[in-house]
């Protein structure tokens, strides 16, 4: 392995980026013969991935990387974009995050962003150029103020003779196999009260938005008392999660109980979970709100703002943000994000984990769309994004335990991977799943973020070489029922053999 820099750092659209190297150089600083003779052109390029819902495959030679633009739904282009990057796909330029690799056949040239394993740095991008044959580093780092000899990124290149040599190569550069060292610890450990291999139940992929108290206690029920995968495979007990998803709160932004849905509130179902001997699961989304919000109208300075003096729009939901005729800053169905650098804001966050932990009795948390802590604004306390998303999720993360001694764990959605990993062992790394083969609908807009069982598989194999090492991987959910869903027996059992091999999975009836 080796750590490797060239050329001039300079500013694009405020973002760092380094001069291109040629991918020859490398190879030859890495003593590989006949360096020439390798070239982007011919090559499968990896595409490793900003986020959880970023495409990932191994993108064939002349192949164009999949559109990470939406033209019809502008909001949509925060989710999957490299922060502020001025670099865009096309048939010569391939775009990569955080672990990315080339491949010729059974030769790998493996890139790694791993600054952040040990210190707080910018995400990293890796620009390949096929008609150059180069790679050029971008760093999300806008608003950064860099002084003279201070550490920008570090970048592990190295080579592979096989698939698994780059496995054996990134759990050494991750920490996660030194195990014979007395000092040894693992990012995995806060993890291991949920078993070999975590699995559970939860509610949104066949109740979406729809839930409410009689309906979670009837799963609940169901769940316990009837035949299913979890009882039959070997689940049952401490470490199988019980999982309440979104539909629960007042609005997004007001993580308060819905009284109308669940009168008795979340604090009893959580007991009732923890009888049954489940971990209570419970879905948020701590960076973004709804404009309509009594969070966002009490506290405006609360909303993060472009230098314009706008909300800096995180994305799109006809479930989320001001219908017709009532007043937003943008077209009905936009959500915005909150200013993490706001001790403000950190308080008030801090305070809704410690409710949710600590008062109503959750100790699995899943934290979604967490790629709006990543989106530049004009900070109130100035900085770059990389910066206060690491404060925002080292607070939120930091319950091991709840006040009664049981332990706390949380999974990463929406997730960016590189400033996050260290703080979610779980994380989602793929898309949404879909009760379909594919979105059709969203597929004909050529929305390359979208929810899709199709595109569930094909990146949660793309990142399948991150399991145990980077994170514990969790492909999604696996659909059982026969009802509300068109999945053939074969592209069921598909999903599942992806999950189950991939270690972590929910099901779903």
């Amino acid at each position: 392995m080796t750590e490797f820099f060239t050329g001039k750092a300079y500013k694009a659209k405020e973002n760092t980026v380094l001069d291109p190297i040629r991918i020859s150089t490398l190879l030859k600083e890495l003593n590989v013969s006949n360096a020439g003779k390798y070239n982007l052109k011919y090559a499968w390029i990896n595409l490793g991935g900003w986020q959880s819902w970023n495409p990932c495959e191994e993108l064939e030679p002349n192949k164009t990387q999949p559109s990470l633009k939406c033209h019809l739904l502008k909001q949509w282009n925060h989710y999957i974009l490299f922060p502020e990057s001025h670099f865009e796909t096309s048939k010569n330029i391939v775009l990569g995050q955080f672990v990315s690799y080339i491949r010729w056949e059974n030769f790998y040239l493996c890139f790694v962003s791993c600054g952040n394993i040990n210190d707080v740095l910018p995400p990293v991008q890796f620009v390949f150029n096929r008609h150059n044959n180069t790679v050029t580093y971008e760093l999300a780092d806008k608003g950064k103020e860099w002084q003279t000899g201070e550490l920008q990124a570090k970048i592990q290149v190295f080579t592979a003779s096989s698939y698994f040599e780059c496995r054996e190569k990134l759990e050494k550069l991750f920490g996660s196999c030194d195990k014979e060292n007395p000092n040894y610890t693992s990012r995995f450990d806060s993890i291991q009260f949920l078993g070999k291999q975590p699995a559970g139940w939860e509610s949104w992929y066949n109740h979406y938005f729809n839930i409410n108290h009689n309906l979670i206690v009837d799963d609940l029920k169901a769940l316990k008392e009837t035949q299913n995968l979890i009882n039959l495979g070997g689940f049952e007990g401490k470490n199988v999660v019980f999982q309440i998803d979104d539909g629960w709160e007042v609005a997004l932004g007001d993580w308060d109980v819905r009284s109308d849905r669940f009168p008795q509130g979340l604090d009893t179902l959580a007991d009732l979970i923890e009888k049954n001997s489940y971990v209570p699961g419970l879905w948020l989304a701590p960076f973004i709100i709804d404009y309509r919000s009594k969070t966002a109208v009490e506290h405006p300075d609360w909303i993060l703002r472009n230098k314009h003096g706008k909300p800096v729009m995180a994305g799109y939901n006809p479930l989320w943000g001001a219908n017709f005729g009532k007043m937003q800053p943008s077209l009905p169905g936009t959500f915005f994000c909150l200013d993490l650098s706001n001790d403000e804001v950190i308080a008030h966050l801090d305070s809704i984990l410690d409710k949710v932990i600590n008062k109503w009795g959750f100790r699995y948390i899943k934290l979604d769309f967490l790629y709006a802590g990543m989106l530049w604004g004009n900070y109130k306390n100035g900085g770059a994004a990389y910066q206060w998303f690491n404060r925002a999720v080292k607070t939120l993360t930091s319950r091991t335990q709840n006040k009664d001694g049981k332990p706390v764990c949380y999974l990463g959605c929406g997730v960016p991977f590189e400033p996050a990993f260290n703080y979610f062992p779980l994380s989602r790394t793929g898309c949404d799943t879909f009760e379909h083969w594919e979105n059709k609908l969203l597929k004909r807009l050529n929305w390359n973020g979208r929810n899709s069982a199709y595109l569930n598989v094909k990146d949660s194999i793309g990142r399948a070489m991150w399991n145990k090492i980077i994170f514990n991987n969790d492909p999604d959910v696996i659909f059982i029922r026969k009802e509300n869903c068109s999945l053939t027996t074969k592209e069921k059992e598909l999903i599942a053999t992806v999950a189950v091999l991939f270690w972590k999975s929910d099901y779903v009836f």
